[in-house]
């Protein structure tokens, strides 16, 4: 195995609930530590791939060379509502990761935008209020924007990466599909894993896999460490 060093350089983590965690068993801490790093989790649940753009927006104010960034993809079906769309610019400080089981945020200022699915946005706003958002709806015009914003952001990082597919561009239950997908230009940068792979048991955690689960993913993750740095 590669030979990290002493010294303590940055792993960030982008992502939705997959990648959520900081805990020990988390598989994100899990990697932090396996390769003595100090751990920055920008992961926000159920979120689009738009706000994992924000979180990378974020994260090149104070990435240097020596850190490391792991992404982690979701469906391209999950979009934004903007309750104070005329505050600009937006960043990722304006959306709320404090919804659903999640009671904090790692941000102070006041957050207006929820990402989410049709589902969870209706658990917060009502039916007039998603809908004018799904009437110019288009799963592969949203997944190639997604893509190209992807794309522009990582090859702004000043650091390693490793891009994981994980949900995206849709959801399948059989993850064996995800072989045969269209990633509208990403399979380029990504490897056609992630996460959800891992998740055998179905558990009701916020990340979704068992302490075994996140062990697992931490050690493919370390494997791929390697291939790419």
């Amino acid at each position: 195995m590669r030979n990290f060093g002493s010294e303590k350089k940055k792993l960030v983590v982008c992502g939705e609930s997959f990648s959520y965690g900081t805990e020990a068993n988390h598989w994100p801490q899990i990697v932090a530590q396996k390769t003595n790093r100090n751990l920055t989790n920008l992961a926000l649940v159920g979120c689009s791939n738009y706000a994992i753009c924000f979180q990378l927006q974020h994260a090149l104010s104070f990435l240097t060379s020596d850190d490391l960034v792991i992404i982690s993809l979701t469906t391209a079906e999950r979009f934004e509502i903007d309750d104070d769309e005329y505050n600009i610019p937006a960043s990722i400080a304006d959306f709320r990761y404090d919804i659903d089981e999640i009671t904090h945020s790692p941000f102070k200022s006041s957050r207006t935008i929820t990402s989410g699915n049709v589902y969870s946005q209706l658990r917060n706003y009502n039916i007039e209020q998603v809908k004018k958002y799904l009437i110019t709806s288009s799963f592969r015009l949203s997944a190639q924007y997604q893509s190209w914003a992807i794309q522009h952001f990582i090859k702004s990082l000043p650091c390693e990466y490793i891009l994981y597919r994980n949900i995206y561009p849709r959801y399948h239950e059989d993850n064996s599909k995800y072989k045969n997908e269209h990633f509208f230009g990403l399979e380029k940068y990504l490897i056609n894993s992630g996460p959800y792979d891992y998740e055998k048991e179905f558990q009701t955690t916020t990340n979704h896999l068992t302490d075994k689960e996140n062990y697992t993913f931490a050690k493919r993750v370390i494997e791929d460490l390697d291939l790419v740095c």
